[in-house]
């Protein structure tokens, strides 16, 4: 169960190039993401693939998330409850990774916690 007191945030910015954002995971820790929001910024459809970047260019795809509009947003879970199951798990040395398929940004929001 997270304490919501620990938990952190970070907004990523994702293109077409593939990003890694925020900061790697400390070593022997996981990062466990709790929430995840995101927002098409691309004038049309546009598919997030999300996961995380071990080392360039191993990168691991956990999740695709489709946007099929302009400022289409997905939110999950709508609500954080004290009893939210982690859903991403995140290991040491790697940070938060995505690519979109279209030519326009997606942008991203995690709420997560590293803890061991």
């Amino acid at each position: 169960m997270p304490d919501k007191r620990g938990l952190n945030s970070v907004l990523g910015v994702i293109t077409n190039a593939g990003v890694a954002f925020g900061s790697h995971v400390p070593a022997n820790m996981r990062r466990y993401v709790y929430k995840i929001k995101t927002a098409n910024q691309f004038a049309g459809p546009n598919q997030l693939q999300f996961g995380h970047q071990t080392a360039v260019p191993a990168n691991v795809i956990l999740d695709w998330i489709e946007h099929a509009t302009q400022y289409e947003m997905w939110n999950d879970p709508e609500e954080l409850k004290g009893d939210s199951l982690p859903l991403y798990i995140i290991p040491a040395g790697s940070q938060p990774y995505g690519i979109a398929s279209a030519a326009g940004n997606i942008m991203v929001y995690l709420v997560y916690e590293d803890a061991e």
